[in-house]
């Protein structure tokens, strides 16, 4: 078979690991997140991620024999990060309306965690890494597709007349927020950023008070 016509295999995942070797393995990728928020995805370097995991080359050669290999599954643990994390922040609004309602505040606060902010940088890459692309297209795909269910499930309890709507709102949500907080991190201060902030939160919840089913959240 014509290596353009095999199905795409993801890079990133694993082999069977010891615990000591998932440790290790955990403590590459987090030290990774750390280099990537730090200096960008370009500035990481097996090299980096060595000095900054206090590990040795063929510790982290073991685990990620490329900087691809070690870029794919960075990016397969912060988009997973960010889902646990909105998921987790989700949980704790009681209200289902208030949780929806309140869905932008999750999605700028777990995109400015440091996965949100290393993700980004490696989705930012890709557009310019056509192997980067092709590699982690497979799990984003996925993602996306966990993403869809949550969405609708969010939108169902919290008594929006259609349902499906949120799946395109939420999307519009995290891209809406992976720019601004690029324009965020270029300076906190600055009035006109934090206003847009503001207004994305805000432009949602009004969104979802206007598509409510009548008195659901009353």
């Amino acid at each position: 078979m014509p290596a353009s016509d095999r199905p795409a295999i993801s890079r990133a995942t694993p082999r069977r690991l010891t615990d000591k070797g998932a440790a290790t393995r955990e403590r590459i990728l987090a030290a990774t997140v750390e280099r990537i928020v730090e200096s960008g995805f370009a500035a990481m370097t097996i090299e980096s991620v060595m000095a900054k995991a206090g590990l040795s080359r063929g510790s982290v050669l073991h685990q990620f024999p490329t900087r691809l290999d070690l870029a794919i599954a960075t990016a397969d643990r912060t988009m997973h990060a960010v889902i646990e994390a909105a998921r987790e922040q989700a949980s704790r609004i009681a209200d289902p309306f208030e949780r929806l309602a309140g869905y932008a505040q999750i999605v700028w606060d777990t995109h400015a965690m440091p996965e949100g902010l290393a993700l980004t940088d490696i989705l930012q890459a890709a557009r310019w890494d056509t192997e980067l692309l092709a590699a982690i297209q497979p799990v984003a795909a996925q993602v996306e597709a966990e993403v869809a269910r949550e969405l609708l499930a969010l939108a169902t309890a919290g008594g929006l007349a259609d349902p499906e709507s949120m799946v395109a709102r939420g999307w519009l949500l995290v891209s809406s927020a992976r720019g601004l907080i690029i324009e965020y991190r270029l300076g906190s201060n600055r009035t006109v950023i934090n206003a847009a902030i503001e207004e994305m939160k805000q432009s949602h919840r009004r969104y979802c008070e206007t598509h409510a089913r009548k008195n659901s959240h009353a």
